[in-house]
């Protein structure tokens, strides 16, 4: 079919920042020599598209860096489009901002941040697309609306996120405009091509037999999933996601130059890849060590702290041991003037008091976590909390200081982390990132990368009863082994993303990280049972992202095994890594069909 594209809209946006002075950054919008087009065309009889800039910028208020909710420094313009189809092709409509100038002296273009939405009252509900300028320069395009094939009217926030300080700032200009078209040719987008063929996963379909769709509780297969699913939960999210499992052979793709595999697509449209090694003749297919960087890392180079299951860490509590036998114990403690002191304490209507212990065993620590460490002395400066005993004869502990107790000490090394540590394997994916990947990174969108370290169960490190036989679990541990319920959801703690939003914590380098254990449970993986025939089976052993669990004295991560199971590991083994990253949202491509002799590939 003769593609009959046709330019819609050209909207010239002039905006000038002015910066007053001082260590804040002062800001006028102001408008110059603006232009307003708008245009209806008219291709034969089948359909006409027009769309509306809406009103002049005459804000010139000052004002520091805010954000889109701020009325009154917020760019906001309407654009109202119309569609009209009397032919019997769909008609779809395609937006971009299109960056015409960005001052020398701005430090960063990454401070300007975009929203469309479809709501006039919120540019936090009803988003389409999002995101920041990105490292974008003069002629640079980003996208914001793709394959919409109905009239509606969006909402276009525009915005200053973060302060400019240098003094060369000062008068310097950004200059945007609003571009359109509309065609009669399905949008070659990347999105595109994954949503065709998708079925929602809470339901039998080709390849699941279950009346109430995949089950999760067992790996995928002709009958468990096999090919692209829609996350039941979020069919009628503006962004549904989108998810490959099994064994497909059409979700290659080349970018970058290197090969990656598609994963599924996150809330907001974008296209989370993984890695999958080196192009050979423009093929993707590539298998055991040729899938994964070319060195193996450790995920950390310290095991001796629940910390050390963190992609980015900080505060280590590490174990110490002994005999633990004749030690005074006691439920709880209080602190003054530098000292603990050991305490009874009631719990669940039963009180339990100081003791001596002649033996440990596996109950009669489980109300009594907390010693000096002495056969005699019953306050101490530093006090020990006993979290696992072995074998009846030694006891594993932390020290506490400065009045902490255990609660405090776990939210340190986890749920409160201050992520000022990188990991072993953080540190292999930043550099190998940072050598292969900067120049793409406008192509990317800044995801969150989840080390998922909330607990499941606390066990030993529950202080009114935790059995001290049993290991620290964390959530995706009772996810894989227990529930059988992958989950997308992150706290904003253990989000890793670029920029610090209200959902990602801002502590990436860059926009790169580890697939989660629930997204390869998704694919097709599942604790303690191999599969070598999902697209995520490399005969090789490989990192996830998400912790698994910390024992006697060991932290633990997910990995996918050389038999394909998803499983843990201690985290000093040196083991394969696959970055992944997430192509932005309306990607387009320029060819390519998905399989490994023809990936693929990306504009």
């Amino acid at each position: 079919m003769k593609d009959k594209r046709i330019i819609a809209i050209i909207i010239v946006l002039a905006v000038v920042f002015a910066i007053l002075g001082g260590s804040l950054a002062y800001w006028s919008w102001q408008s110059t020599n603006e232009q307003k087009t708008n245009v209806t065309f008219t291709v034969g009889a089948n359909f006409s598209c027009s769309a509306d800039g809406g009103g002049n910028i005459t804000n010139t208020n000052y004002f520091v860096p805010t954000d889109c909710t701020n009325s009154t420094y917020a760019i906001k313009r309407t654009i109202t489009t119309s569609i009209t189809n009397s032919g019997s092709n769909p008609v779809y409509l395609d937006m971009w901002l299109n960056i015409n100038s960005i001052g020398t002296g701005l430090s960063n273009s990454n401070n300007f941040k975009y929203a469309l939405t479809r709501s006039s009252s919120s540019c936090t509900t009803g988003v389409v697309s999002q995101g920041n300028f990105n490292g974008k320069v003069a002629n640079d395009k980003i996208q914001l609306l793709d394959d919409v094939s109905s009239a509606g009217t969006y909402y276009l926030y525009v915005w200053l996120d973060a302060a400019e300080t240098s003094p060369s700032t000062m008068n310097q200009s950004v200059s945007l405009s609003l571009g359109g078209e509309c065609t009669d040719q399905e949008p070659a987008t990347l999105i595109n091509k994954i949503a065709k063929g998708a079925v929602i996963d809470n339901t039998s379909s080709t390849y699941v037999t279950n009346s109430n769709g995949v089950q999760f509780n067992a790996i995928s297969s002709d009958t468990n999933g096999k090919g692209i699913y829609i996350r039941s939960g979020t069919e009628n999210d503006a962004h549904p996601i989108y998810y490959y499992r099994g064994a497909v052979t059409d979700n290659n793709v080349l970018f970058g130059g290197f090969c990656w595999k598609i994963v599924r697509t996150t809330d907001t449209g974008g296209i989370k890849l993984i890695y999958n090694g080196v192009p050979s003749n423009g093929e993707c297919n590539n298998t055991g060590e040729s899938s994964q960087l070319a060195s193996a890392a450790e995920f950390n180079t310290n095991s001796n702290s629940p910390a050390d299951v963190g992609y980015m860490y900080g505060t280590r509590y590490t174990y110490s041991s002994d005999t633990g036998t004749g030690w005074y114990y006691a439920p709880d403690v209080t602190y003054n003037n530098g000292t603990y002191t050991l305490t009874s304490k009631t719990i669940s209507g039963t009180t339990y008091n100081v003791e001596t212990k002649s033996t440990i065993n596996s109950t009669n620590l489980n109300y009594h976590h907390y010693t000096c460490g002495s056969s005699t002395d019953t306050t101490c400066t530093s006090v020990r909390y006993v979290y696992y005993v072995y074998n009846s004869t030694t006891a594993y502990y932390i020290t506490l200081e400065n009045g902490k107790k255990v609660e405090v000490a776990l939210s340190e090394m986890l749920t409160n982390s201050s992520n000022e540590n990188n990991s072993t394997i953080k540190t292999a994916i930043d550099n190998w990132y940072s050598t292969n990947m900067t120049s793409y990174t406008s192509y990317l969108e800044d995801t969150i990368y989840c080390n998922d370290r909330t607990i499941g169960t606390l066990n030993g490190w529950n202080p009114d009863g935790g059995s001290t036989t049993q290991y620290l679990q964390f959530s995706p541990y009772t996810r894989a082994y227990t529930t059988y319920a992958p989950s997308l959801t992150c706290t904003k703690n253990d989000a890793f993303t670029v920029a610090e939003t209200s959902s990602g914590n801002g502590d990436l380098t860059y926009p790169v990280g580890l697939l989660t254990s629930d997204e390869i449970t998704l694919a097709g993986g599942k604790g303690s049972t191999t599969n070598s025939t999902y697209y995520l089976y490399t005969n090789q052993n490989y990192w996830a992202g998400s912790p698994d669990y910390f024992g006697i004295d060991d932290a633990n991560e997910f990995r996918v095994s050389s038999a394909g199971v998803l499983n843990n590991i201690n985290v000093l083994f040196a083991y394969g890594v696959r970055p992944s990253v997430s192509l932005k949202p309306g990607t387009v491509l320029t060819g390519g069909d998905g399989t490994v002799s023809n990936p693929y590939v990306v504009e």
